[in-house]
């Protein structure tokens, strides 16, 4: 298999040889140019045919030179442009996964949206991305999970067209309330209502609470009946 270096050093050579074809005089250079070249360097010495004839290898081999350098710069410049081309659209494809529904392949009736996806994305950012927290769609809510049991979970996220709301599995007390009313949010009592789902940044104390509370064994340990 030919290795990128000796493809680069044939595609050099094949434009050297396509240069050439193309100006025959970049094979047997003149004398005529080659005192060009030497008049322009400001040798400062008398520019005789003996001397001439002395530094033409030297010029043949400074324009080979020259001319593989713009072939390597002509070849760089189009890897950058395909590499940025390739970035641009790979982001392209990014942010159409992120901005599309995803429907379960096993239940057409379960679907993910964007905001629900946005709200996981905030949820890990409050309570932070090394805990284990996972998020598990279901046909009527969305939920953010301790440990992936649904029995522990932190948030119940209902994205709605009309208007979207969260349940957490602690109860609104009068503190609690006034958390959300400071948050400027609304609420029913039981639902916490947001418009986007960045909001639910604005009670981020709470999320921490509902995760305090489902991270505690102590809040689903099975109460023994009471014997008479």
């Amino acid at each position: 298999m030919m290795s990128l270096w000796d493809a680069l050093r044939m595609n050099m050579m094949i434009s050297y040889q396509e240069l050439v074809r193309t100006f025959p005089s970049m094979k047997d250079i003149d004398s005529e140019f080659v005192r060009y070249v030497a008049s322009r360097a400001n040798i400062g010495r008398q520019l005789n045919q003996r001397f001439i004839d002395s530094i033409t290898p030297l010029v043949r081999e400074a324009v080979q030179r020259s001319v593989s350098a713009m072939v390597v710069s002509g070849l760089s410049a189009n890897a950058q442009i395909a590499d940025e081309t390739t970035t641009k659209e790979i982001s392209e494809v990014t942010v159409t996964d992120t901005a599309i529904d995803l429907v379960d392949p096993d239940n057409p009736n379960i679907v993910t949206t964007p905001n629900e996806r946005s709200l996981f994305e905030k949820i890990v950012s409050i309570i932070g991305a090394n805990k284990d927290i996972q998020a598990k769609d279901t046909e009527s809510y969305y939920g953010v999970l301790y440990q992936g049991k649904t029995n522990r979970w932190i948030v119940r996220y209902y994205d709605k067209k009309s208007r979207s709301s969260i349940q957490i599995p602690i109860e609104l007390t009068p503190i609690a309330i006034n958390e959300i009313s400071r948050a400027r949010l609304e609420h029913d009592g039981t639902r916490i209502y947001l418009d986007k789902p960045e909001d639910i940044l604005r009670i981020s104390g709470l999320i921490l609470d509902a995760f305090q509370y489902v991270t505690n064994d102590e809040n689903f340990k099975k109460k023994k009946n009471e014997t008479t």
